[in-house]
């Protein structure tokens, strides 16, 4: 148990690192006193994350389908492998690996409207949480995690289909 905790903590000072840099480098600023403010802007979204309650950016597969079912506009952004993504995706889902996601192209397939509800998912909701952070900190105050991921939706017995 030590040792998932470790590589959790490895895994999000990595995403840490890397959050700063796209930040970094698509403002294109040059290492200055801004730097303490974005990790402190990070800093702020780890703790969060750290803290999260299901209402705060996370929630279970039955509530996004309760909404999908009222009507409620959800964007899935499913941050999973090409391999993976081949079995099976909710329905008009975008696909964006997560170790692809913070780049320039894909980010820019994000949408402009920050307060979009977006639904991360992944296979089991950890790779998703480090995608929710990374939108967080471009201003996506409605995105949330699926908890369990897909495997949660799939188990709950609700429809995936093929990619396109």
């Amino acid at each position: 148990m030590k040792a998932i905790k470790s590589l959790h903590r490895t895994v999000f000072i990595g995403m840490a690192t890397l959050l700063i840099s796209v930040e970094i480098a698509q403002a294109g600023i040059t290492a200055t006193q801004s730097d303490v403010e974005y990790l402190a802007r990070w800093q702020a979204t780890y703790d969060g994350l750290l803290k999260m309650k299901p209402k705060w950016g996370k929630q279970g597969a039955g509530a996004f389908k309760v909404s999908l079912d009222a009507g409620v506009p959800i964007l899935f952004l499913d941050v999973r492998t090409p391999k993976e993504w081949q079995e099976g995706v909710i329905k008009d889902a975008l696909l964006i690996n997560l170790n692809k996601l913070p780049t320039p192209e894909n980010l820019a397939r994000l949408p402009e409207d920050r307060n979009v509800i977006i639904g991360i998912y992944c296979k089991a909701g950890h790779r998703s949480t480090l995608a929710l952070a990374l939108l967080h900190q471009l201003g996506y105050k409605n995105a949330i995690n699926m908890s369990g991921g897909i495997e949660a939706w799939r188990k709950a017995g609700y429809p995936v289909v093929a990619p396109k």
